[in-house]
């Protein structure tokens, strides 16, 4: 065949059913892999509708961190204070109101990619140190809070962090 030649076609294309679902390729030697399994459903992880309510009970539908909306914009993430990592966790203080906090999407979004500052005001708890029920978190309306199980709070009037008074 010489450089610039139309090719050849040696045999006519015919039209071909499409494979049947479930018929894939099969293992073995070097042929490709190809699963049949549906692919699994997200689960959810998240705090449950209970702890929800709560949390919207408590902050009122709004933004309870501030730090970007100061406060105006309404609350649709439950922000964990203890992280939950990769694999999840089995700790039953994970999914609880005082664990996570109501912020809006930007808020939520400056706590997980500072987390010198979020550590700092208690919206991040370092995993295995402390309960979050004990540990003060910064209230964009209360000021200083500590948060409990049943979705309330109360002032931390005890607690200045350092550098302030």
């Amino acid at each position: 065949m010489k450089r610039g030649e139309p090719l050849k076609r040696l045999t006519r294309l015919t039209a071909k059913k499409p494979m049947a679902r479930g018929k894939g390729l099969k293992a073995g030697g070097n042929e490709l892999k190809r699963t049949t399994a549906k692919p699994k459903r997200a689960r959810r992880t998240g705090p449950p509708p209970a702890v929800m309510a709560l949390l919207a009970k408590r902050s009122g539908g709004w933004c309870e961190l501030g730090i970007v909306c100061l406060g105006n914009a309404q609350a649709t993430d439950p922000s964990h204070r203890i992280a939950k990592g990769m694999g999840g966790t089995k700790d039953p203080r994970s999914n609880t109101a005082a664990n996570n906090t109501h912020a809006c999407r930007a808020c939520h979004d400056v706590v997980e990619r500072d987390p010198a500052a979020a550590y700092a005001n208690g919206w991040k708890i370092r995993r295995g140190l402390a309960d979050p029920t004990d540990v003060p978190v910064r209230h964009w309306v209360h000021g200083w809070v500590r948060l409990d199980v049943a979705g309330g709070w109360s002032p931390a009037l005890e607690y200045a962090p350092e550098g302030e008074s």
